[in-house]
């Protein structure tokens, strides 16, 4: 008998100690533990896990927080004028500088503590346990993305405008270890020469289709005019079918790839104004399938894959060219059923506040609540039920004619 009470006492203690640990981690009952947020509040940088916040760096300008693949390091910038490229191991807190006069777009490897950089034209990458110390150096290069397997890059020369004429694109691999010597750059395809049909001097960063048979990526004209339109492009793997999809643009937010297979969502429409002509689409790259999925009256903006037959959108309004007076009405969140075209709201429409960035990771729905003076980040399940504010007061991010950059104040893991 008496060992039978022990037994009983000891599976209490289990039990009470099981679920003490469960509410600890996830006190809202959810996967709010797995889930982790960087972000800028006042100019600093702030980390999120759970219920808990710590600050991590202080500012001015804290900006671009990107997490590392494993999520052991960060990387920020700091300041404007002169804009600085930080590190931070987590788990130390030793912070790091790893170049100055360095743009916005860096990027992790896929599977490395290595960083990739540009200044100016140059692009470099560094391991960051010794972040001063650049591996490697390449000229001449316009924007570029890491290859799916971290072994090197996949890029775009400058196209330069000669007596004759711009010089042509050339879309190189190259190798991450001898990323000095050009001679061994492979080129994987050169774009058409500038036409009525065809104009770039540029390229966005590539992104790759989760199978890795395409790539997906904006042709951009010069600055004036990628402000309103860029062609949508794509590329095999091995360079062999190039096609040009749509006109949108110069957003590399407003395409994205499914977590499997080769579809492609993107917001479609020119005219730099993210109120007006800005439809939803998704097409099947293979077999050049496609809809489009914005009502009439109706612009869409940021958007997230909840799974490969659901899309969650940020979606508003449109505002009439005659309707300059007026602010333009802020975005609620729909979720889009690709199969059959059904759409249901999961915010509702709102006079005080729009509903930004839809975020699906780790079975949540995470997003970014705003009207335009104080921001903050809202989380619900997949389904958007049990509604919480999960941070509170988040910097406001930079806005292009109502495109908003809110990775530049806010990163999940």
């Amino acid at each position: 008998m008496k060992i039978v009470k022990v037994w009983i006492a000891l599976l209490l203690v289990l039990v009470m100690m099981s679920s003490g640990a469960d509410i600890a981690a996830a006190p809202n009952g959810g996967h709010e533990q797995l889930l982790r947020a960087a972000f800028v509040r006042n100019g600093d940088l702030w980390l999120k896990a759970g219920n808990a916040e710590k600050k991590l760096v202080s500012g001015p300008l804290v900006r671009n927080p990107r997490w590392s693949f494993d999520g052991k390091w960060l990387a920020y910038t700091l300041g404007e004028a002169e804009q600085e490229l930080w590190v931070l191991q987590l788990q130390t807190g030793q912070n790091s500088l790893v170049a100055v006069n360095v743009g916005k777009y860096f990027q992790w490897a896929p599977n490395d503590k290595l960083l990739a950089y540009q200044t100016k034209d140059r692009l470099q990458y560094v391991d960051v346990s010794m972040p001063d110390k650049p591996l490697g150096s390449a000229a001449a290069i316009d924007n570029f993305s890491w290859l799916p397997d971290g072994k090197g890059f996949f890029a775009s020369s400058q196209s330069e405008l000669l007596p004759d004429g711009w010089t042509p694109i050339r879309l190189y691999q190259i190798p991450l270890g001898t990323l000095d010597d050009p001679r061994t750059y492979t080129t994987v395809h050169v774009l058409p020469a500038p036409s009525d049909d065809f104009f770039a001097v540029g390229t966005s960063i590539f992104k790759w289709s989760a199978d890795g048979r395409c790539i997906a990526f904006l042709a951009k004209p010069t600055a004036s005019l990628s402000a309103d339109s860029n062609m949508l492009c794509v590329i095999s793997s091995d360079g062999v079918v190039f096609r040009t999809l749509d006109e949108m643009v110069n957003n590399p937010q407003w395409f994205s790839w499914a977590e499997s297979g080769n579809r492609l969502a993107y917001i479609a429409g020119i005219g730099r104004e993210a109120t007006r002509n800005k439809q939803l689409k998704v097409l099947e790259v293979t077999s050049e399938k496609g809809a489009a999925y914005t009502p009439k009256g109706f612009v869409d903006q940021a958007f997230a894959w909840q799974d490969m037959q659901h899309i969650i959108v940020s979606r508003a309004k449109e505002s009439k060219q005659e309707d300059d007076q007026h602010p333009p009405a802020y975005p609620y969140l729909v979720r889009v059923e690709l199969n059959n075209g059904m759409q249901k709201h999961m915010t509702k429409p709102s006079r005080k506040q729009g509903a930004y960035n839809p975020v699906v990771l780790h079975s949540k729905l995470v997003w970014v609540r705003n009207d335009h003076t104080t921001a903050s980040v809202i989380m619900a399940d997949i389904d958007g039920r049990h509604v919480v504010e999960w941070i509170k007061s988040i910097d406001q991010a930079d806005s292009y004619y109502g495109q908003w950059d809110w990775p530049e104040v806010i990163t999940f893991y």
